[in-house]
């Protein structure tokens, strides 16, 4: 990307108080806009400075891989909030930028458990407080992360073996739904702004950013009384929905065609069975989802992955590989996006957004308060 593309963010202040990964990847999206992005943390670092890879195995507060990957492009102001003089700095800082971002428990100097408060004390900056159950309700004092969230979503309980314990996802989904929804809400509120409009604070739970995503069991249950339990990596409702064995591998099987019946009998080199209930009924494949495995399974183990893969999405079935992680760094998909795309060339994970005329822009993260003597100084105070 050229590096003189503008940036739709430019002249956009934004106060970051560390809290958390939802807190830290809107912070980053918001940097990769163009945006200037101060992140206040404690003195000896924000914990996900302290979390890896680092190079050489060597922990380093400057050289850490998530601390790469989640404050790119931001500037870093270290204090303590707690203190007379640091929450003196913060409340400068807030009260000269546009948007301060933040978990709403934290720091106790200054009133982020109360809205009203912050309004009357900060006028002129928006607030945005991304937490794990939000500012209200009986959740709003817990600690969670991912994992606590997407148990508590219903995720884990759909997730594993019908005769086995519950089973996390085994990423941070939760808390990088919460982020998304930070950064879109932070860009909402400023152009409400920019049209004269102005809404104050914006209190985002991950909680429910992740309770929305199980919208199909939910309405189920509402609907019909019915819950949806584990059985394996199956969706019964909506037969195949699978990841089945193949002769290398796995892959994962979706009924996405238009004419599914037509297409998979072709896929599979059976013709004569596209007038088959078992492949024209939706209802028939749950019913009878034993026999459709045992219709697949040959045919699977007899053919690799990716010539499976290739094969159906000619036939526009929705199958897809399932990569492992160093499958899915040399995606070709993804490298043709530039998703790999980091500072200085660097192979990193990029931006979920590709804008045509304001590119987000990846950058190179901040040494742990690198901006301290300017910003102290531009405050009056010391941090």
């Amino acid at each position: 990307m050229a590096a003189d593309a503008p940036r739709a963010l430019e002249g956009v202040r934004i106060i970051e108080i560390a809290a958390g990964l939802s807190v830290a990847y809107a912070g980053k999206l918001l940097a990769q806009g163009g945006a200037e992005v101060i992140r206040i943390e404690p003195p000896e670092g924000d914990p996900i400075r302290l979390a890896g890879p680092f190079p050489g195995d060597e922990p380093d507060l400057d050289g850490g891989g998530q601390h790469a990957f989640l404050n790119g492009g931001k500037r870093s102001v270290a204090l303590d909030v707690n203190s007379e003089g640091g929450a003196a700095v913060s409340a400068d800082l807030i009260a000269s930028a546009d948007v301060l971002l933040t978990s709403w428990k934290t720091p106790a100097q200054l009133p982020l458990d109360d809205a009203d408060a912050m309004r009357e004390r900060f006028p002129n900056t928006l607030y945005v407080s991304i937490s794990p159950f939000g500012r209200s309700g009986p959740y709003a004092d817990f600690e969670g992360d991912s994992h606590v969230i997407e148990a508590l979503a219903g995720f884990s309980y759909v997730t594993g073996y019908p005769d086995r314990e519950p089973v996390s996802l085994g990423v941070d989904t939760a808390e990088f739904l919460g982020g998304l929804y930070g950064w879109v809400t932070t860009l909402a509120l400023l152009n409400a702004r920019a049209h004269g409009e102005q809404h104050h604070h914006a209190d985002i739970a991950s909680y429910e950013t992740a309770a929305l995503t199980d919208d199909h069991n939910l309405a189920v249950y509402h609907g019909m009384g019915l819950l949806r339990r584990r059985f394996y990596s199956r969706v019964l409702g909506a037969y195949p929905s699978d990841i089945m064995r193949c002769r290398d591998g796995f892959v994962s099987v979706v009924p996405g065609a238009p004419d599914f019946a037509t297409s998979l009998g072709l896929l599979i080199d059976r013709p004569e069975m596209i007038d088959d209930p078992l492949l024209q009924l939706p209802k028939e494949r749950v019913v009878r989802w034993q026999d459709f495995d045992a219709l697949m399974e040959p045919w699977l183990m007899e053919h690799d992955a990716a010539e499976i893969v290739q094969k159906a999405q000619e036939l526009r079935l929705a199958f897809a590989l399932v990569p492992d992680v160093a499958d899915l760094a040399a995606d070709e998909h993804l490298a043709a996006r530039g998703f790999f795309e980091g500072p200085g060339g660097e192979p990193a994970v990029g931006p979920p957004v590709g804008l045509s005329e304001t590119p987000l822009r990846p950058a190179a993260p901040p040494a742990l308060g690198e901006a301290n003597d300017e910003l102290a100084a531009s405050s009056g105070g010391a941090a």
